[in-house]
Parts: structure tokens; C-alpha cells; sequence
């Protein structure tokens, strides 16, 4: 049996290892906690430049940073631009232009940068958009807008083909 008065060294040894454990299993929230300054408003961590980051550019950004836009069409019988019950929805119909880009409706469009402004652009065959050109200014992070375009059934090639015949 050892008795730690004899061996003072043995004593300091078993202490040093106590107190490195207590350490290591204790709850870090003094040691590691981030303090309030290295959090923005929004809740996420404030971008640090780092050596990394000065060699090979900053991360790009994740898709729930951007604003997000969801176009659909439906065919409004009754010209009243409101989606009432029984209108359907019209698919592959319209095309949505944003950015010289064309998206057949209905239309996911993410990855729309804060603080920009879009221009939406629609045309139809067959159907006619009762709105031509609508603005989006995403203004939030992830902000997510959903565009419904009421059409009307264009009659001018019924009416080409009656006065062709």
C-alpha cells in the first residue's frame, strides 16, 4: 500500500491527473462560449477574414441566404384576377423571363440575391397573361414570394382560323 506522506511526488502526480479530469468533463460555458460581439442580429456568426479565406475567396453563400420565387398560372374564366375555386392551374402554358432566363411555369426560382430587385417578365401561346411584367425586390434572407399569373384563353387564332376558312 502506498501512503502519499512518503512519496510527496506520487501525491502531486494523482492531483495533476485529478484536476487535468475535472477539467475536461466540466462544462465548457465559461472557456468556449462565443461572446455577444461575434453574433450579428440575424443570428449567425460574423465573418472572419482568415488566411483561407484571403487565398481562395469567402464560401458562396447557403441556398436559404438567397430569396426564393415560385411562379404558377391558372386560367381566370372570370376576368376578375383572383384565384377562385374550380380555376385550374395551367402547366407548361406561360414562360416566365427574369434575367434573360426562361423558365416554364409553373416556375421554382431560387438563389435571388438581398436587396436586388427582379423583373419578371411573362408570355403565352394559346393563353394571354393578364399581367405582363411584375417587380420582386427581395428584401429578407430566404424570403420566399410566390407570383400567381391569372390568363385569359386567347381567341385570336380561333378567330384567324374562322377567317381563313
Amino acid at each position: 500500500m502506498i501512503t502519499y506522506s512518503r512519496y510527496p511526488a506520487v501525491l502531486l502526480r494523482v492531483l495533476l491527473q485529478v484536476l487535468l479530469l475535472a477539467l475536461l468533463l466540466a462544462p465548457s460555458s465559461g472557456w468556449s462560449a462565443k461572446s455577444s460581439e461575434e453574433f450579428n442580429v440575424e443570428g449567425g456568426a460574423v465573418k472572419r477574414d482568415n488566411l483561407f479565406n484571403l487565398f481562395f475567396g469567402a464560401a458562396p453563400l447557403m441556398p436559404t441566404q438567397h430569396g426564393t420565387v415560385i411562379v404558377e398560372a391558372y386560367h381566370d374564366k372570370n376576368d376578375n384576377r383572383l384565384r377562385d375555386v374550380g380555376e385550374e392551374i395551367l402547366d407548361q402554358v406561360i414562360v416566365c423571363i427574369v434575367e434573360e432566363i426562361t423558365y416554364p411555369v409553373p416556375a421554382f426560382i431560387p438563389g435571388l440575391d438581398n436587396g436586388m430587385n427582379y423583373t419578371f417578365l411573362f408570355e403565352g401561346e394559346g393563353f394571354k397573361p393578364s399581367i405582363k411584367k411584375k417587380d420582386i425586390f427581395i428584401k429578407k434572407r430566404g424570403q420566399i414570394i410566390r407570383i400567381d399569373v391569372p390568363c385569359r384563353q386567347d381567341l385570336r387564332p380561333e378567330v384567324h382560323a374562322q377567317l381563313s376558312q
